[in-house]
């Protein structure tokens, strides 16, 4: 049975922004750059994370600590479990597995217990909070037609929040069956109580051709959600994963953001 945390409504009825992240990957100078980069386009009230805040990157615990220093509202992704040996290493490839097994001796008793008490699914206001899909919050990925139309079946707000492919997408039901469509930057887009998939795309290992953290704000007052991203110091986190022996292929793939 999934764990899940449940809240009728965000802040107990109050307006608020909340700063979107997915896929930390223990990549501290792009975390701590997208919330300084959330501070300076107006601020938010709270983070909301949709898992893998750890694995492949070179810290782990103070993403941890990062994060929990915030008003957050969390889930957990496949990494996180895997970290504290709640998956095991043999669904992942043999970069990750290292990356894990290395990620489970960096953190400490706290912050791993933190971990292994996320929920796989979490509920906040009209969004469902989950990190592969509302179907399979764990390893599913929603990249294919098929998984969108199955993933609307299985979460009864209007909005769902995803991560995991690392790409920043919009997915709309329509007649058809379901339709992916950019996330375009800098754009608000208004969600009306219309029924939509939201990934905000990797903080600290994004995917999509585009070496910088990427994150999503969604502001209440005006029931908007934008895609951002910002610069960071891409150079000193692959530094710091060599110093640390973590694998070339992990530190590499940072500069092309692929």
């Amino acid at each position: 049975m999934l764990a899940t945390a449940a809240a009728p409504r965000v802040l107990g009825g109050a307006l608020l922004k909340a700063l979107i992240v997915s896929d930390v990957h223990s990549n501290l100078e792009a975390f701590q750059a997208v919330i300084d980069d959330g501070a300076r386009r107006g601020g938010f009230d709270q983070i909301w994370s949709l898992g893998d805040l750890i694995g492949y990157g070179p810290d782990p615990g103070p993403c941890i600590d990062l994060l929990r220093s915030h008003d957050e509202r969390s889930v957990a992704g496949n990494h996180d479990l895997a970290s504290v040996g709640r998956l095991s290493l043999e669904a992942f490839n043999e970069h990750a597995a290292a990356a894990n097994t290395w990620t489970s001796t960096q953190i400490n008793d706290d912050q791993a217990e933190y971990i292994r008490g996320l929920p796989l699914k979490n509920v906040q206001g009209e969004f469902t909070m989950v990190h592969g899909s509302p179907r399979d919050p764990v390893w599913e990925y929603v990249i294919s037609e098929p998984a969108a139309v199955a993933s609307f079946l299985h979460f009864d707000t209007d909005q769902c929040l995803v991560g995991h492919s690392h790409i920043p997408f919009l997915c709309r039901p329509n007649e058809n069956g379901a339709a992916f469509l950019e996330f375009l930057l800098d754009v608000p887009v208004s969600l009306d109580g219309d029924r939509v998939i939201i990934n905000p795309g990797g903080v600290g290992q994004p995917r999509d051709g585009d070496p910088r953290a990427s994150y999503a704000v969604y502001d209440d007052a005006n029931g908007t959600i934008v895609h951002q991203r910002t610069e960071y110091d891409v150079v000193t986190t692959q530094t710091k994963m060599e110093e640390r022996g973590l694998p070339k292929y992990l530190i590499d793939r940072l500069t092309y953001g692929r």
